[in-house]
Protein backbone atom coordinates (compact mmCIF):
# COMPACT_ATOMS: atom_id res chain seq x y z
CA UNK A 1 0.00 0.00 0.00
CA UNK A 2 2.94 2.34 0.52
CA UNK A 3 3.72 4.56 -2.43
CA UNK A 4 6.48 7.04 -3.13
CA UNK A 5 4.83 8.59 -6.19
CA UNK A 6 4.68 12.34 -6.75
CA UNK A 7 1.55 14.20 -5.68
CA UNK A 8 -1.06 14.66 -8.41
CA UNK A 9 -3.12 17.85 -8.63
CA UNK A 10 -4.98 17.44 -11.95
CA UNK A 11 -8.54 16.55 -10.91
CA UNK A 12 -9.23 14.15 -13.80
CA UNK A 13 -5.94 12.34 -13.24
CA UNK A 14 -6.54 12.35 -9.49
CA UNK A 15 -9.93 10.70 -9.97
CA UNK A 16 -8.39 8.01 -12.18
CA UNK A 17 -5.58 7.28 -9.73
CA UNK A 18 -8.01 7.19 -6.80
CA UNK A 19 -10.20 4.72 -8.67
CA UNK A 20 -7.16 2.53 -9.26
CA UNK A 21 -6.20 2.73 -5.60
CA UNK A 22 -9.72 1.80 -4.48
CA UNK A 23 -9.85 -1.04 -7.01
CA UNK A 24 -6.52 -2.36 -5.73
CA UNK A 25 -7.81 -2.07 -2.16
CA UNK A 26 -10.93 -4.08 -3.06
CA UNK A 27 -8.83 -6.88 -4.53
CA UNK A 28 -6.48 -7.05 -1.57
CA UNK A 29 -9.07 -6.59 1.14
CA UNK A 30 -12.20 -8.57 0.28
CA UNK A 31 -15.24 -8.72 2.57
CA UNK A 32 -14.23 -12.16 3.81
CA UNK A 33 -10.64 -11.21 4.58
CA UNK A 34 -11.41 -8.07 6.58
CA UNK A 35 -13.55 -10.04 8.96
CA UNK A 36 -11.05 -12.85 9.48
CA UNK A 37 -7.54 -11.44 9.07
CA UNK A 38 -5.27 -11.70 12.10
CA UNK A 39 -3.82 -8.80 14.01
CA UNK A 40 -0.33 -7.61 13.08
CA UNK A 41 2.75 -9.16 14.64
CA UNK A 42 3.79 -7.50 17.88
CA UNK A 43 6.64 -5.01 17.93
CA UNK A 44 10.03 -6.04 19.24
CA UNK A 45 10.15 -4.36 22.63
CA UNK A 46 13.29 -2.58 23.81
CA UNK A 47 12.14 -2.37 27.43
CA UNK A 48 13.99 -0.26 29.98
CA UNK A 49 15.83 -2.54 32.39
CA UNK A 50 13.77 -1.39 35.38
CA UNK A 51 10.55 -2.87 33.94
CA UNK A 52 9.98 -6.38 35.28
CA UNK A 53 9.89 -9.36 32.91
CA UNK A 54 6.27 -10.08 33.85
CA UNK A 55 5.34 -6.52 32.90
CA UNK A 56 7.12 -6.90 29.57
CA UNK A 57 4.88 -9.89 28.86
CA UNK A 58 1.84 -7.84 29.89
CA UNK A 59 2.87 -5.04 27.52
CA UNK A 60 3.09 -7.46 24.60
CA UNK A 61 -0.31 -8.88 25.58
CA UNK A 62 -1.81 -5.39 25.50
CA UNK A 63 -0.30 -4.83 22.05
CA UNK A 64 -2.34 -7.78 20.78
CA UNK A 65 -5.57 -6.92 22.59
CA UNK A 66 -8.35 -6.44 19.96
CA UNK A 67 -9.50 -3.39 21.91
CA UNK A 68 -6.34 -1.50 20.93
CA UNK A 69 -5.62 -2.88 17.46
CA UNK A 70 -6.76 0.25 15.61
CA UNK A 71 -4.20 2.20 17.68
CA UNK A 72 -1.21 -0.10 17.17
CA UNK A 73 -1.76 -0.24 13.40
CA UNK A 74 -1.31 3.53 13.07
CA UNK A 75 2.53 3.57 13.21
CA UNK A 76 2.95 1.43 10.08
CA UNK A 77 0.55 3.71 8.19
CA UNK A 78 2.49 6.80 9.25
CA UNK A 79 5.69 5.19 7.96
CA UNK A 80 3.87 4.51 4.66
CA UNK A 81 3.02 8.20 4.48
CA UNK A 82 6.68 9.08 5.08
CA UNK A 83 7.55 6.88 2.10
CA UNK A 84 4.85 8.61 0.06
CA UNK A 85 6.33 12.03 0.82
CA UNK A 86 9.83 10.64 0.13
CA UNK A 87 11.09 11.55 3.58
CA UNK A 88 14.02 9.42 4.79
CA UNK A 89 13.66 8.03 8.31
CA UNK A 90 14.85 5.17 10.48
CA UNK A 91 11.71 3.06 10.03
CA UNK A 92 12.34 0.81 13.03
CA UNK A 93 12.98 3.70 15.41
CA UNK A 94 9.96 5.63 14.13
CA UNK A 95 7.67 2.61 14.40
CA UNK A 96 8.91 1.83 17.91
CA UNK A 97 8.25 5.28 19.38
CA UNK A 98 4.92 5.64 17.56
CA UNK A 99 3.83 2.22 18.78
CA UNK A 100 4.65 3.23 22.36
CA UNK A 101 2.74 6.49 21.90
CA UNK A 102 -0.42 5.13 20.30
CA UNK A 103 -0.75 2.19 22.69
CA UNK A 104 -0.32 4.71 25.52
CA UNK A 105 -3.06 6.90 24.00
CA UNK A 106 -5.42 3.95 23.52
CA UNK A 107 -5.08 2.54 27.03
CA UNK A 108 -5.19 5.90 28.82
CA UNK A 109 -8.23 6.94 26.76
CA UNK A 110 -9.98 3.68 27.65
CA UNK A 111 -9.20 4.19 31.35
CA UNK A 112 -10.62 7.72 31.25
CA UNK A 113 -13.73 6.52 29.41
CA UNK A 114 -14.16 3.84 32.09
CA UNK A 115 -14.19 6.58 34.75
CA UNK A 116 -11.06 5.29 36.50
CA UNK A 117 -10.28 7.81 39.23
CA UNK A 118 -7.58 10.43 38.66
CA UNK A 119 -6.18 8.70 35.56
CA UNK A 120 -4.92 11.88 33.89
CA UNK A 121 -3.41 13.22 37.11
CA UNK A 122 -1.55 9.95 37.78
CA UNK A 123 -0.27 9.79 34.21
CA UNK A 124 1.12 13.33 34.30
CA UNK A 125 2.74 12.72 37.69
CA UNK A 126 4.47 9.64 36.30
CA UNK A 127 5.58 11.40 33.11
CA UNK A 128 7.02 14.34 35.07
CA UNK A 129 9.01 12.10 37.40
CA UNK A 130 12.52 11.77 36.03
CA UNK A 131 13.34 8.75 38.19
CA UNK A 132 11.93 5.60 36.53
CA UNK A 133 9.17 3.76 38.32
CA UNK A 134 10.89 0.77 39.93
CA UNK A 135 8.08 -1.59 40.78
CA UNK A 136 6.66 -4.88 39.59
CA UNK A 137 3.06 -5.53 38.57
CA UNK A 138 2.46 -2.08 37.15
CA UNK A 139 -1.13 -1.25 36.19
CA UNK A 140 -1.91 -1.19 32.48
CA UNK A 141 -1.88 2.60 32.48
CA UNK A 142 1.31 2.71 34.57
CA UNK A 143 3.07 0.22 32.31
CA UNK A 144 2.36 1.95 29.00
CA UNK A 145 3.12 5.33 30.57
CA UNK A 146 6.50 4.12 31.80
CA UNK A 147 7.37 2.60 28.44
CA UNK A 148 6.28 5.72 26.57
CA UNK A 149 8.25 7.91 28.99
CA UNK A 150 11.41 5.91 28.26
CA UNK A 151 11.28 7.19 24.64
CA UNK A 152 11.20 10.87 25.61
CA UNK A 153 14.47 12.78 25.56
CA UNK A 154 15.05 15.59 28.05
CA UNK A 155 14.70 18.14 25.25
CA UNK A 156 11.44 16.68 23.96
CA UNK A 157 9.75 15.96 27.29
CA UNK A 158 8.53 19.51 28.17
CA UNK A 159 6.95 20.04 24.73
CA UNK A 160 5.25 16.64 24.78
CA UNK A 161 3.91 17.19 28.30
CA UNK A 162 2.48 20.59 27.34
CA UNK A 163 0.80 19.12 24.27
CA UNK A 164 -0.58 16.18 26.27
CA UNK A 165 -2.07 18.55 28.83
CA UNK A 166 -3.74 20.53 26.06
CA UNK A 167 -4.98 17.27 24.54
CA UNK A 168 -6.43 16.20 27.90
CA UNK A 169 -8.28 19.53 28.15
CA UNK A 170 -9.72 19.00 24.66
CA UNK A 171 -10.88 15.48 25.57
CA UNK A 172 -12.62 16.85 28.66
CA UNK A 173 -14.11 19.64 26.56
CA UNK A 174 -15.60 17.30 23.96
CA UNK A 175 -17.64 15.61 26.69
CA UNK A 176 -19.14 18.98 27.57
CA UNK A 177 -20.19 19.69 23.97
CA UNK A 178 -23.90 20.55 23.98
CA UNK A 179 -24.53 20.23 20.24
CA UNK A 180 -23.35 18.11 17.32
CA UNK A 181 -21.59 21.12 15.75
CA UNK A 182 -19.59 21.76 18.90
CA UNK A 183 -18.89 18.05 19.27
CA UNK A 184 -17.56 17.72 15.70
CA UNK A 185 -15.20 20.68 16.15
CA UNK A 186 -13.89 19.36 19.45
CA UNK A 187 -13.36 15.88 18.01
CA UNK A 188 -11.37 17.46 15.17
CA UNK A 189 -9.29 19.35 17.76
CA UNK A 190 -8.55 16.09 19.59
CA UNK A 191 -7.56 14.34 16.36
CA UNK A 192 -5.39 17.26 15.25
CA UNK A 193 -3.45 17.39 18.51
CA UNK A 194 -3.07 13.60 18.76
CA UNK A 195 -1.54 13.43 15.27
CA UNK A 196 0.55 16.56 15.77
CA UNK A 197 2.10 14.93 18.81
CA UNK A 198 3.04 11.89 16.75
CA UNK A 199 4.87 14.18 14.33
CA UNK A 200 6.76 15.85 17.19
CA UNK A 201 7.84 12.44 18.46
CA UNK A 202 9.43 11.42 15.16
CA UNK A 203 10.74 14.91 14.31
CA UNK A 204 14.21 14.16 15.84
CA UNK A 205 14.50 11.24 13.39
CA UNK A 206 13.87 13.43 10.31
CA UNK A 207 16.50 15.32 8.33
CA UNK A 208 14.64 18.62 8.81
CA UNK A 209 11.24 20.03 9.71
CA UNK A 210 8.60 18.97 7.16
CA UNK A 211 5.73 21.40 7.60
CA UNK A 212 3.61 19.87 4.84
CA UNK A 213 3.88 16.43 6.46
CA UNK A 214 2.99 17.88 9.86
CA UNK A 215 -0.18 19.50 8.52
CA UNK A 216 -1.07 16.39 6.51
CA UNK A 217 -0.77 14.16 9.59
CA UNK A 218 -2.85 16.59 11.66
CA UNK A 219 -5.64 16.69 9.03
CA UNK A 220 -5.65 12.90 8.80
CA UNK A 221 -5.88 12.83 12.60
CA UNK A 222 -8.98 15.03 12.45
CA UNK A 223 -10.66 12.65 10.00
CA UNK A 224 -9.62 9.63 12.04
CA UNK A 225 -11.33 11.01 15.13
CA UNK A 226 -14.48 11.79 13.17
CA UNK A 227 -14.57 8.25 11.75
CA UNK A 228 -14.13 6.84 15.27
CA UNK A 229 -17.06 8.99 16.41
CA UNK A 230 -19.28 7.76 13.56
CA UNK A 231 -18.65 4.20 14.76
CA UNK A 232 -18.78 4.86 18.51
CA UNK A 233 -21.42 7.58 18.85
CA UNK A 234 -24.12 5.22 20.09
CA UNK A 235 -21.82 3.50 22.58
CA UNK A 236 -20.50 6.84 23.86
CA UNK A 237 -24.06 8.01 24.45
CA UNK A 238 -24.89 4.76 26.25
CA UNK A 239 -21.88 5.11 28.55
CA UNK A 240 -22.65 8.72 29.41
CA UNK A 241 -19.75 10.29 27.50
CA UNK A 242 -21.93 12.80 25.63
CA UNK A 243 -23.73 15.90 26.96
CA UNK A 244 -26.36 15.85 24.21
CA UNK A 245 -28.71 13.23 22.80
CA UNK A 246 -27.71 12.48 19.18
CA UNK A 247 -30.68 11.99 16.85
CA UNK A 248 -30.70 10.92 13.18
CA UNK A 249 -29.89 14.46 12.05
CA UNK A 250 -26.83 14.51 14.31
CA UNK A 251 -25.61 11.16 13.00
CA UNK A 252 -26.03 12.26 9.39
CA UNK A 253 -24.21 15.52 10.07
CA UNK A 254 -21.32 13.67 11.72
CA UNK A 255 -21.09 11.15 8.88
CA UNK A 256 -21.25 13.93 6.28
CA UNK A 257 -18.45 15.84 8.05
CA UNK A 258 -16.24 12.74 8.17
CA UNK A 259 -16.86 12.04 4.48
CA UNK A 260 -16.22 15.62 3.34
CA UNK A 261 -13.00 15.97 5.30
CA UNK A 262 -11.82 12.51 4.30
CA UNK A 263 -12.53 13.01 0.61
CA UNK A 264 -10.74 16.36 0.64
CA UNK A 265 -7.55 14.61 1.75
CA UNK A 266 -8.07 11.61 -0.55
CA UNK A 267 -8.52 13.78 -3.65
CA UNK A 268 -5.40 15.75 -2.79
CA UNK A 269 -3.41 12.55 -2.17
CA UNK A 270 -5.20 9.93 -4.32
CA UNK A 271 -2.44 7.34 -4.12
CA UNK A 272 -3.11 7.05 -0.40
CA UNK A 273 -6.83 6.37 -0.87
CA UNK A 274 -6.37 2.63 -0.49
CA UNK A 275 -4.45 3.14 2.76
CA UNK A 276 -7.25 5.34 4.14
CA UNK A 277 -9.90 2.77 3.20
CA UNK A 278 -7.91 0.01 4.84
CA UNK A 279 -7.70 2.09 8.02
CA UNK A 280 -11.49 2.51 8.09
CA UNK A 281 -12.06 -1.19 7.38
CA UNK A 282 -9.61 -2.13 10.17
CA UNK A 283 -11.46 0.16 12.55
CA UNK A 284 -14.83 -1.45 11.77
CA UNK A 285 -13.33 -4.93 11.91
CA UNK A 286 -11.73 -4.31 15.31
CA UNK A 287 -15.08 -3.18 16.72
CA UNK A 288 -16.67 -6.32 15.22
CA UNK A 289 -14.06 -8.53 16.87
CA UNK A 290 -14.35 -6.77 20.21
CA UNK A 291 -18.15 -7.02 20.24
CA UNK A 292 -17.96 -10.71 19.28
CA UNK A 293 -15.50 -11.29 22.09
CA UNK A 294 -17.74 -9.53 24.62
CA UNK A 295 -20.75 -11.55 23.48
CA UNK A 296 -18.77 -14.80 23.77
CA UNK A 297 -17.72 -13.94 27.33
CA UNK A 298 -21.30 -13.08 28.29
CA UNK A 299 -22.58 -16.31 26.74
CA UNK A 300 -19.97 -18.39 28.58
CA UNK A 301 -20.85 -16.68 31.89
CA UNK A 302 -24.54 -17.37 31.30
CA UNK A 303 -23.84 -21.03 30.54
CA UNK A 304 -21.69 -21.34 33.65
CA UNK A 305 -24.44 -19.75 35.77
CA UNK A 306 -27.04 -22.18 34.41
CA UNK A 307 -24.72 -25.12 35.03
CA UNK A 308 -24.35 -24.10 38.65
Amino acid sequence: MCSSQELVYNSREATRIMSEAISDFAKRFSAASWLTSSPPSRQLSDFPIHIATSDQANYDRLSLDPKYQHFVRIPDRIVCCLDYFRIPVDRIAATRILHAYYLFIGIVDNAIDSAETNTAELVFDQLETLVPANQSNLSEVGLVTEYFKSHLSQDLRPTVLDKLRTLNEKVIGERCASSIDSYIQRRKDVGYLTAELSYLLIRPLLDRDHHRLRIFMARVGEVGCLVDSVIDLGADRKHGLLSFRPDIRCRVKLLFSALLNGLAIAFRHPRLAGLFLQAIADNVRDRFRMNSRIQSVRKRKSEDALAD
